[in-house]
């Protein structure tokens, strides 16, 4: 270990190669109950530090875990599948290649921010937007996209805006995806497929190689924008008729954006603090009566979510004309575009908005969010959103730049992806709310829009680390309901580090396929072993999962 430590030191400078061990685990802390600590962290800046590194670790033969920025908090952070080894974090390749304007593209590397890249855009004046996660601004844009990570407007698909991609493959060596001569291909950041076999997809949720810098698409600024907020109001009955409804404003493109649904207490995550006091003795979460007391104090529904409507003038009156025919069946629409100006017609408007929405009983608290909201239907992140994390165990939600690992927060997502119909709806939420009942956790649920076609089920819960009977329950939420979600035929769309050596178990024949292109460019499985349902190493430094 001495000799390679002095050799990483070599490649990337001492500043730049963790051995301390309290930092080492501070690093690969997570929001899960689950923690691997590594022998080495480290930071490369450039392709070249990251070609050196893993040939060096094919010499040494240590594994190397790999990150962008590490912020996939609730999924696994820094942490590797496996005790010990080199993590690599790569914030530090963090240079905006190009933006061309005309063509709609940029050109980053993998510690590029989604707030780096909006201010970049803002500072320029370009008139191109983003795409930007709900989960925090300092992101990863392309790790996000590699993990299939997703946003609210058009451009929600994250990885299917990468078009173009720079690898280091295990053995060292850099290669160019889209086909074409390398160092000579004019369309490679244009059109995805190139020529030949389209290989991008077997470098996303994969281990197959190091993505250090990629093509992305971007958002043309459209000649108008709206942004409602819809609170449903109808009986729960209906909402088989509503979820059908709203598929075919999606397939019809009169809702260009990629809404989030959150159900009354993903809701109050956002605008309160956990109620302590609603807790009846011997529960360990809240009733439903308890839970109906707490919305109504901000005026919250069964289900809210936020409408960014795009195009030209005229395409925007006419999405805002179809969502009220279709959507006001079933509750109430309130446009903000007009309170989202910085003017001070703007400032009236959302003093008028604020107004009537106290008469209508709902808080100030409520109204508040339609801002960050707006922002990210626009690609303008915000750590808004991500800060729930706090509401279960602090006293209030931080004012500044947040950390859920190291401070101790607790929890987790999952996320099957169903189809776009009211029977699979409902068929996993009658399912589903067993569970959460069963482990004594609030039922936590967004419907995130994929597509006409499919919906990401998003759920989660939030648990205090410190108590250890709670963390029982969390752990065995998490598998319970992972394993009912896969037998009911809705896979997760992305995994967590505590699950994902099990990633392609019940796909056994693509386990094998993946497994032998792994053994192919990666022999000796240096790179991420364990990662999305490939093979953990043998050796003792890589055979564990799930020691604390």
């Amino acid at each position: 270990m001495s000799h390679l430590i002095d050799s990483l030191v070599d490649i990337l400078g001492r500043d730049y190669v963790i051995t301390d061990s309290i930092r080492r685990d501070d690093i690969s802390k997570t929001t899960l109950l689950f923690q691997n600590i590594p022998d080495v962290v480290i930071y490369p800046k450039t392709t070249e530090e990251v070609q050196k590194v893993m040939r060096l670790a094919q010499e040494k033969n240590v594994p190397v875990w790999v990150v962008s920025t590490g912020k996939n908090w609730g999924y696994g952070s820094k942490t590797a599948a496996y005790p010990g080894g080199i993590t690599m974090i790569l914030v530090r390749m963090n240079q905006i290649i190009e933006v061309n304007e005309a063509l709609g593209y940029a050109i980053i590397e993998p510690g590029v921010t989604y707030a780096q890249l909006n201010e970049y855009l803002k500072s320029k004046n370009i008139k191109l937007w983003m795409d930007s996660a709900g989960s925090t601004e300092s992101a990863s844009v392309i790790g996000n996209a590699l993990d299939k990570g997703r946003g609210l407007t058009s451009y929600a698909d994250h990885f299917g805006a990468l078009c173009g991609m720079d690898i280091v493959l295990p053995s060292g060596e850099l290669m160019q995806t889209g086909g074409g001569p390398t160092n000579n291909n004019c369309s490679r950041y244009l059109y995805k497929w190139g020529i030949g076999p389209y290989i991008d997809g077997l470098f996303v949720q994969s281990n197959l190689g190091i993505v250090v810098q990629a093509g992305l698409w971007l958002m043309p600024e459209p000649e108008a924008f709206d942004f409602m907020v819809f609170q449903y109001k109808a009986n729960e009955d209906r909402l088989p008729n509503f979820v059908d409804d709203l598929r075919q404003l999606v397939s019809r493109g009169f809702l260009p954006s990629r809404p989030h649904f959150a159900n009354d207490y993903a809701m109050l995550c956002i605008v309160s603090q956990y109620p302590h006091h609603l807790l009846t003795k011997g529960r360990t979460h809240l009733s439903r009566e308890a839970l109906l007391q707490w919305r109504k104090s901000f005026g919250i529904t069964s289900w809210t979510c936020g409408l960014g409507l795009y195009g030209s003038k005229t395409e925007v009156r006419l999405q805002k004309r179809m969502l009220k025919k279709v959507l006001g069946k079933y509750g109430r629409l309130q446009s903000f575009g007009i309170a989202l100006r910085k003017d001070w017609v703007g400032r009236l408007a959302f003093w008028i908005a604020k107004k009537v929405a106290r008469f209508m009983g709902i808080s100030d608290e409520m109204v508040e969010q339609a801002v960050p909201a707006a922002n990210l239907f626009k690609g303008i992140p915000t750590d808004q959103f991500a800060k729930q994390v706090y509401f279960k165990n602090y006293e209030a939600k931080p004012k500044g730049e947040i950390d859920p690992p190291k401070d101790g927060c607790g929890f987790i997502w999952i996320g099957p992806v169903i189809p776009f119909s009211s029977d699979d709806i409902q068929r996993i939420m009658d399912t589903t709310k067993i569970i959460f009942e069963k482990h004594g956790f609030e039922y936590f649920v967004e419907l995130i829009i994929e597509g006409p076609r499919s919906i990401i089920f998003l759920m989660g819960i939030f648990y205090d680390k410190k108590n250890k009977e709670e963390c029982e329950r969390a752990e065995a939420w998490y598998f319970e309901i992972r394993q009912l979600c896969l037998e009911m035929g809705y896979p997760p769309y992305r995994e967590t580090t505590q699950s994902t050596t099990k990633a392609l178990d019940t796909n056994p024949e693509m386990k094998k396929l993946i497994g032998q292109i792994k053994m192919a460019v990666d022999p000796l499985n240096i790179l991420a072993p364990g990662r999305y349902g490939t093979p953990l190493r043998e050796d003792s430094k890589c055979n564990a999962v799930g020691n604390d």
